[in-house]
């Protein structure tokens, strides 16, 4: 932060703000285990500990030294119109299957689908196509619903792909380009100095050669 030409950049960097998400639940629980009494805030105490895996953020340090993931990164940023569709589409589906699914279930001996959270719960399982088996409906109509559900899921979820896929080569394709042209930067940069080199080696020895050229024999 010393060394920073611009300071406050360097503050609100995406970089730094993970490490102070790093270690900000730290010091947040050693302050209230130090302020306060042990037994009345146990609880909270635990309950800050768990943001501890806020830590597993610094992998995203990487970024700045793997090529592969400062692409992601770019075509996620130029994306997120896409995600947002697709992001607004599930949450619909999710909603209105979720709904249905309840309303036909809950009344049945025995169903799984107790409350609307828990249906919810479901409908994010099957439109993603994951399906862990642990919520299943009885009904017929429980069973259609489910069926229009994962067909629609994974129509909602397969229409934006490409484009994410085509955003992904196309920014892959221009940091390669710019290592290329970097790399052949460097390269011209060495034989450059390499060149002014010898004309200094020329051009301070070019007085001793003419006169010994020019010497009477």
């Amino acid at each position: 932060f010393v060394l920073a030409p611009q300071k406050f950049e360097f503050l609100v960097s995406f970089l730094n703000i993970i490490d102070l998400l790093g270690i900000l639940p730290f010091f947040t629980s050693l302050a209230l285990s130090l302020l306060f009494s042990q037994y009345s805030l146990e609880y909270i105490a635990k309950a800050t500990q768990i943001f501890r895996i806020l830590r597993i953020l610094r992998i995203f340090k990487l970024s700045r030294h793997i090529t592969g993931l400062k692409t992601l990164g770019t075509t996620l940023k130029s994306s997120h119109r896409e995600l947002l569709l697709l992001s607004m589409t599930i949450s619909m589906g999710m909603l209105i299957f979720a709904s249905m699914e309840y309303f036909l279930e809950k009344d049945e001996p025995d169903s799984v689908f107790y409350s609307l959270p828990q249906a919810l719960y479901w409908a994010i399982i099957t439109m993603t196509s994951t399906g862990y088996g642990d919520l299943v409906p009885k009904t017929g109509g429980g069973k259609l619903v489910a069926s229009l559900c994962a067909i629609c899921g994974v129509l909602c979820i397969t229409l934006p792909i490409p484009i994410i896929v085509a955003n992904f080569n196309r920014h892959h394709e221009k940091v390669k380009l710019e290592d290329e042209l970097n790399e052949v930067r460097e390269r011209q940069k060495a034989e450059w100095e390499e060149t002014k080199y010898h004309i200094k080696l020329a051009k301070n020895g070019s007085p001793s050669g003419d006169s010994d050229i020019n010497k009477p024999k």
